[in-house]
């Protein structure tokens, strides 16, 4: 049974929650932060607020089709999904008078789904570079931004990064305290708000330590693999797959199986590894069955290429494999190396295969202890660390205040 979490500083408020990607699509940072939030406070989580045109465009480069009427659902107690509808002007990535004019109007919305649910005086959170016109039209008691990726790195061009880096920095006036998952990102965004902390990501200790269970089952899709199985949990994108490397990896090691187990984004190509028959990508799985996946792999891996994206982001993925007790093998970035020596990193191609040689060479034993080296970082203790700055920010601190001019 699993221990009661420990209580938070930050209990009986509302909290009005920008969502970075439709409800159910992905579980990262913002999702946890509000599960924990919501044991002692209400939440309404907000669908992108986006234009007709901008979702049926999604949709296609995605791949998918999903219900976009409307609504109001409370997904467990204290917690609501809110599909704002697809009002909004297009182009929000690319213009900042877009972008400001959808958070007024999104701002409107809320307005009345508060009213609906009894919300009052919320705080706002918000993991949006582009959400400054909200968080300053809404009145609320605070206002908090988190600052998860370096997203000018997704930028088409160099006027397009200039954008966006003027959209995040505004963004970042216009929120009372800013939180920040890297050191890096915070070091980013300190210039436009003094007020930043920089609060890692983690792992759901509870639930990928399911795969530590003897009784838990693999599925079939990654039990019928040939062995060693190296696998990848996470989402599949051009930023964070380095397909050469794998591609190097697969050829030199045809009798391994590498599987690739998450929602593949736009952009990237599986084609590429058409020529490589143990490389197996297994698309999005279920969230409860992650744990038995993940108990499938005998490595889990990074095949993180260095850009800007991986010098200043976190990665969730290396806290859950080492939840699930598995080892791990990264390329040489931070947020790898701030978890050895339980992450062996390796800084070329012939390196990466010497370290997953060596990790499976470990010892069974070592499961139990990778998953006590990750207790400390667990999605509560994060909560508890942002729900303690929030609530000295509501009591005035001055060491996690300031003044909005």
């Amino acid at each position: 049974m699993n221990a009661p979490a420990e209580p938070l500083a930050l209990e009986g408020a509302d909290i009005i929650c920008l969502g970075p990607a439709e409800w159910g699509v992905i579980r990262a940072s913002t999702e946890y932060t509000m599960f924990a939030f919501a044991r002692a406070n209400r939440v309404i989580y907000v669908e992108p607020f986006a234009s007709w045109i901008t979702l049926l465009r999604t949709a296609r480069l995605q791949r998918r089709r999903r219900e976009r009427k409307p609504m109001i659902e409370q997904v467990r107690e204290n917690f609501w999904v809110y599909r704002p509808p697809a009002i909004g002007l297009p182009g929000i990535t690319r213009s900042a008078m877009a972008s400001n004019i959808n958070g007024r109007i999104l701002a409107r919305l809320l307005r009345g789904v508060a009213r609906q649910l009894g919300f009052k005086d919320p705080i706002l959170y918000s993991p949006l570079y582009n959400s400054a016109g909200f968080l300053r039209s809404y009145p609320a008691r605070l206002r908090v931004f988190e600052n998860q990726d370096y997203d000018a790195a997704l930028a088409r061009d160099d006027d397009h990064k200039r954008l966006v880096l003027a959209l995040e920095a505004e963004t970042c006036r216009a929120a009372d305290l800013c939180f920040a998952v890297t050191d890096e990102l915070a070091d980013i965004v300190r210039p436009y708000n003094p007020n930043v902390h920089p609060v890692y990501c983690g792992a759901a200790l509870e639930v990928y330590g399911r795969a530590l269970d003897p009784a838990t089952e693999v599925p079939e899709p990654i039990a019928r693999l040939p062995g060693p199985v190296i696998g990848y949990l996470g989402g599949v994108d051009p930023w964070k797959i380095d397909t050469g490397l794998l591609r190097h990896i697969a050829k030199a090691r045809p009798g391994w199986s590498i599987a690739l187990v998450g929602y593949v984004w736009f952009g990237f190509d599986k084609s590429v590894f058409a020529d490589c028959p143990n490389i197996h990508v297994l698309g999005p799985q279920d969230y409860d069955d992650l744990p038995r996946y993940v108990k499938g792999m005998d490595v889990g891996i990074l095949p993180f290429p260095l850009n800007e994206i991986t010098r200043n982001g976190d990665a969730v993925k290396t806290y859950e494999y080492l939840a699930a007790g598995r080892p791990v093998v990264s390329t040489s970035v931070p947020a790898a190396r701030r978890l050895a020596p339980m992450v062996r990193i390796a800084e070329t191609p012939e390196a990466f295969i010497a370290a997953i040689e060596a990790a499976l060479a470990e010892p069974p034993e070592m499961r139990a202890a990778r998953h006590d080296f990750v207790r400390p970082h667990s999605w509560d203790s994060r909560a508890r660390q942002k729900a303690a700055i929030i609530r000295r920010a509501l009591d005035g601190d001055p060491a996690v205040s300031r003044r909005r001019g």
